[in-house]
């Protein structure tokens, strides 16, 4: 996972890392200059690597009808994002650590760009926006400490920006090897955005209320998408990780799963309130894995062993910023 972002702020504290932006915005015709935070989180089957990377330096973008880049560099190392529709480049290079990715499509109901976003607070124009690929093929290497690694999967692509208070949330993204694809996302207000602390365990783990909700199924053989608005999420711990059992049903149409997380990485983003407390979120990220699947529509039914081999994250936030 790598994050890549930049907040309109004068000081903000990413774990214990701390950014003070100095470079004012530049916008021009096709290009933009700005201040940002490089984030990078690495999984290698056995290890959570956390910050795999972290650190800010001066950015440029450029772009024009079909293609566009953005670079980041500091003293320590150099940060490249570039490429056209469904066919980008990704490098990270620093002293102990290269990633260099290629980006392309993989299926075509996959891998088309898609926008979508939320506004909670009409009147305030408050919400969010994105774009996303769901599903593109991926391939390079990774270099860490000296080893160098051959890697071959699958990607999933958004660039958010949010023009409101950050709501806790609860999101996952499945792909299966069939062109299966599963999405849902929750977001929540209540107590759970007054918690400031790591542990998944609280006293203020009541008081959620959804704002809102949807289960996007996309059906490979049918080569159609469902959407289910009306849905449930409960979570339990297994060794101080969380399964996430999600549920929905609406027109007829059912789905539910169970998720395993098997590793985790926690970004706490906060912001000074009143001195001397900061306030922030934690952005907890989870690999995971299917224990349960089912989805029917009618006669139509898959199971957890229907659909291929699948791919899973999972997110969790709390706290609000």
């Amino acid at each position: 996972m790598i994050l890549w972002g930049t907040r309109n702020c004068k000081k903000v504290k990413i774990n214990e890392f701390l950014w003070e932006p100095k470079v004012p915005p530049e916008v021009e015709e096709g290009r933009a200059k700005f201040e940002s935070v490089v984030a990078s989180w690495y999984y290698d089957g056995k290890k959570m690597y956390e910050p795999f990377i972290l650190c800010n330096g001066e950015t440029e973008t450029e772009w024009s009808e079909d293609q566009g880049s953005i670079k980041m560099e500091n003293a320590e190392g150099r940060y490249m994002f570039y490429g056209r529709d469904a066919d980008i480049r990704l490098k990270a290079e620093n002293p102990d650590i290269a990633i260099d990715l290629r980006i392309t499509k993989w299926l075509n109901e996959l891998s088309t760009l898609v926008p979508s976003g939320k506004v909670f607070l009409g009147s305030l124009n408050m919400g969010y926006t994105m774009l996303k690929y769901r599903a593109l093929s991926a391939s390079g290497r990774i270099r860490r400490c000296g080893e160098v690694v051959d890697v071959k999967g699958r990607a999933y692509f958004q660039k958010v920006r949010i023009s409101s208070i950050t709501p806790s949330w609860y999101w996952a993204t499945l792909q299966w090897d069939t062109g299966a694809y599963m999405q849902y996302t929750i977001y929540t207000v209540g107590v759970p955005m007054l918690r400031q602390g790591y542990a998944h365990r609280s006293g203020m783990n009541w008081g959620e209320k959804a704002v809102s909700k949807s289960i996007n199924f996309y059906d490979p053989y049918e080569k159609k998408e469902y959407k289910i608005k009306n849905l449930q999420i409960t979570k339990r711990y297994e060794n101080d990780l969380p399964i996430f059992s999600i549920s929905g049903k609406e027109n007829g149409i059912e789905v539910s799963a169970d998720l395993a997380s098997y590793s985790r990485c926690c970004w706490n983003i906060r912001q000074p309130m009143v001195w001397p407390f900061w306030l922030g979120i934690f952005y907890n990220e989870y690999p995971a894995r299917v224990l349960r699947f089912r989805f029917k529509n009618g006669s139509r039914e898959y199971l957890k062993d229907d659909l291929g081999n699948c791919f899973c994250n999972c997110e969790h936030t709390w706290g609000a910023i």
